[in-house]
């Protein structure tokens, strides 16, 4: 029997399955992590911004919804947004998605940004805005190009 001589365990990759593997001259510290989660988390103060902005005004206006039970559906959606966005966080093809929604997102923002419904303004409500395009942009371009 063979005796083993070394208790340290075998390295493994701390991407995903699913991401291609990194040259072996890339960076020492995988950024993409920290750039999804920043993603998130910029989406996330987004959302809590939109409820101060009233952007339920803008969904609801063309069904004659009333301003009380707009609000209301508005802010209970987002607990089965949440809970989807939560379950599939860690995978692949899901943070794809959600970048390509941040980039995506940012561009809708900015093309109804003089839609009389729509109140953000301010460098404040921009900045979870364009901060999530530009955080998920980066985080995309690390899991495809780096």
């Amino acid at each position: 029997m063979k005796r083993q001589t070394s208790l340290r365990p075998v390295a493994r990759s701390h991407r995903p399955k699913g991401y291609p593997r990194r040259r072996r001259d890339g960076p020492i510290v995988d950024p993409a992590p920290a750039l999804f989660a920043l993603t998130v988390a910029f989406v996330t103060v987004h959302e809590l911004d939109a409820v101060r902005n009233h952007e339920w005004r803008f969904f609801f206006a063309p069904f004659g919804v009333s301003d009380d039970p707009a609000y209301r559906a508005f802010t209970a959606l987002h607990v089965p947004l949440f809970a989807f966005v939560l379950t599939l966080y860690s995978l692949p093809a899901f943070q794809t998605g959600f970048d390509v929604f941040a980039v995506a997102h940012g561009g809708l923002h900015l093309a109804l940004r003089n839609h009389p419904l729509v109140e953000f303004s301010g460098w404040f409500s921009r900045l979870w805005i364009y901060g999530a395009s530009v955080l998920g942009g980066l985080h995309l371009f690390s899991v495809v190009v780096l």
